[in-house]
């Protein structure tokens, strides 16, 4: 094995370790902020139905759909959201500063990208120009591919820890 596959075997398992406890605070993060939502019994219900499961929530982040009801759009096109949901009339952004919970998700994703990228690039011995160029190139990439779905999780997230409530039901 020659030196730069050990370097980049070394950088691969490094990014790795890293995320996989990146990803571990982050399922801590949301359930700590479940369970506050949940021990809290101010806060309206969904119309006749529970609050629903984090499976779900997840599916319907990953198929950007509003949280509470999972009908409306979260977006109404790849780099503009919505306002409020279609189905229930939930707001979904009310603070001004709440794009940067989604600026970070891309952050995040754009960084990992290129560090796999370089990996492999130092382990198939690229020269310092083409690791340079291709890592810039993924992470812009990476940084503008996941935006739909970082809003989407975003929008899960304020959901979860209760930023997102339910729609006054004008029937009532």
């Amino acid at each position: 094995m020659t030196t730069d596959q050990t370097l980049g075997i070394t950088i691969f398992c490094t990014i790795t370790v890293v995320g996989v406890l990146t990803l571990f605070s982050v399922y801590l993060m949301i359930g700590m902020a479940a369970q506050d939502y949940g021990n809290r019994h101010e806060r309206p219900k969904a119309r006749g139905a529970d609050r629903p499961s984090a499976g779900v929530l997840f599916w319907r982040a990953l198929r950007r759909k509003c949280p509470i009801c999972g009908r409306g759009d979260v977006l109404r096109g790849y780099f503009h959201m919505n306002q409020s949901c279609s189905g229930c009339g939930a707001v979904f952004w009310k603070n001004e500063g709440e794009w940067t919970g989604p600026m970070l998700i891309d952050f995040i994703f754009a960084l990992a990208a290129s560090l796999y990228a370089w990996a492999a690039l130092v382990y198939f011995s690229y020269s310092v120009a083409a690791q340079l160029w291709l890592t810039g190139a993924i992470a812009a990439f990476g940084g503008i591919a996941i935006m739909p779905w970082s809003r989407s999780l975003w929008t899960m997230f304020l959901f979860v820890t209760g930023e997102i409530e339910v729609a006054p039901d004008p029937t009532k």
